[in-house]
C-alpha cells in the first residue's frame, strides 16, 4: 500500500472514497494552477543544468554560447562545487562571454525575487491592515506600505533640528 498510515487505520475509520476524491481534487487543482510552468520547464532545466542540457533543445540564440558553455573544463568543474546562484554571479557574469545565456539566467532568478517581493508587500499589508486597524483609507494604506517597504533611512537628527521647538509656560 502507498499510504501505511491509512493501512494502519481501522478499515471504518477512515473512507477511502473520500480520501481518492480528496486526492483527485488536489491533483486536478495543482494541473490547473501550474499550467503555466509546464512550459517553462525548459528554460528551468537549462539553468539548473546548463553542462546536461541538450544543445539542440536551446533556444537558438543561446546554443553557440551554450557549446562554449559545456565545453570549458574550468566553468565545468567549478560548476559542480557551487551553488547555482553563486556560480552566475562569481563566475560566468563577470565574464561576459555568454550575453545571451546571462539574459536567460537574469530572467528566470528575476522570476522567483518578484514573487518574493509581491508576497512580502502582501504580507505586510494583511498585518497593517487588521481588523482593528481596517478603517485605513487606501492613501493611508498606501503611506504605510511605502514607508515600510523603503530602504531610505530617515535623517532623524537633521529633521530634529530642524524644527523650532515650543517652549513650555
Amino acid at each position: 500500500m502507498h499510504f501505511p498510515r491509512i493501512a494502519a487505520c481501522a478499515p471504518d475509520d477512515v473512507d477511502l472514497n473520500t480520501c481518492v476524491g480528496l486526492v483527485t481534487s488536489l491533483r486536478e487543482e495543482f494541473a490547473s494552477r501550474f499550467t503555466g510552468v509546464r512550459p517553462l520547464a525548459p528554460g528551468f532545466k537549462l539553468f539548473t543544468s546548463p553542462f546536461d542540457f541538450p544543445v539542440d533543445e536551446a533556444p537558438a540564440p543561446l546554443q553557440m554560447e551554450l557549446v562554449e558553455l559545456q565545453c570549458n573544463d574550468e566553468l565545468k568543474a567549478k560548476y559542480h562545487t557551487a551553488s547555482p546562484l553563486s556560480y552566475f554571479r562569481d563566475l560566468v557574469l563577470p565574464s561576459n562571454k555568454f550575453p545571451n545565456y546571462i539574459e536567460h539566467v537574469k530572467r528566470i532568478v528575476a522570476m522567483f525575487g518578484s514573487t518574493y517581493c509581491c508576497e512580502q508587500l502582501f504580507s505586510k499589508m494583511n498585518y497593517t491592515k487588521s481588523r482593528i486597524r481596517s478603517q485605513l483609507s487606501d492613501r493611508h494604506l498606501n503611506d504605510i506600505l511605502f514607508l515600510s517597504t523603503s530602504s531610505i533611512d530617515p535623517d532623524i537628527e537633521s529633521l530634529l533640528h530642524g524644527k523650532q521647538h515650543q517652549p513650555s509656560l
